[in-house]
C-alpha cells in the first residue's frame, strides 16, 4: 500500500488474505507435532517423512506457499508488489528481495531439518499421521493457500 502505484495497491490484497491462511497451516503442523511429542525444539525432530508422510506433505505444501512459490496464493500478490517496488525504488526493492530469499532459505532449512534426515526415535515416541479431524481442519487452509485470487 505504501508504494502508491497500481501494482502495489492491487497486489497488496492477496498477500493479506494468504498471510491469514498459510501461516495458520504451518502453526497447525507444529500443533500436530506438539500434540504427539510434547516438544517444539527442532533438534529433537528429524526423519518424519518415514513415519508421518501425510503431515510431511502438508508441511511441504504450506512451506512452499509460505515462500511465495509460483502457483500459490502468496505469489499472486508478491509478484506485482515486487514489480511496483522496483519501479518506485530499486534499492529498497532489492533489499526486500534479499529478505524474501532469506525467508525462503530458513523455511527450507526448517522443513529439511524436521522432515528429512535420520529418525530421532530416542526423543520421539508416538508416530501417527493427522487423523480425520485434523485433516478436516487442514483442508480449508491448504485450499485457500493455493487458490486465493
Amino acid at each position: 500500500l505504501a508504494l502508491s502505484n497500481i501494482q502495489g495497491i492491487g497486489g497488496s490484497i492477496p498477500p493479506m488474505l494468504s498471510h491469514g491462511l498459510v501461516p495458520s497451516a504451518l502453526f497447525l503442523c507444529v500443533g500436530v507435532l506438539y500434540d504427539r511429542h510434547k516438544t517444539r525444539l527442532v533438534r529433537y525432530y528429524g526423519g518424519l517423512v518415514s513415519t508421518m508422510p501425510n503431515l510431511s506433505t502438508i508441511s511441504f505444501s504450506s512451506t512452499l506457499a509460505n515462500m511465495s512459490s509460483p502457483g500459490t496464493s502468496s505469489f499472486i500478490g508478491e509478484f506485482p508488489i515486487s514489480v511496483g517496488a522496483f519501479q518506485r525504488n530499486s534499492l529498497v526493492a532489492t533489499l526486500a528481495a534479499l529478505g524474501m530469499i532469506l525467508g525462503a532459505a530458513y523455511s527450507l532449512w526448517l522443513y529439511n531439518r524436521v522432515v528429512s534426515g535420520n529418525l530421532k526415535a530416542d526423543f520421539l515416541h508416538k508416530f501417527s499421521d493427522p487423523n480425520g479431524r485434523e485433516v478436516s481442519i487442514f483442508i480449508p487452509f491448504l485450499v485457500g493457500g493455493a487458490t486465493v485470487r
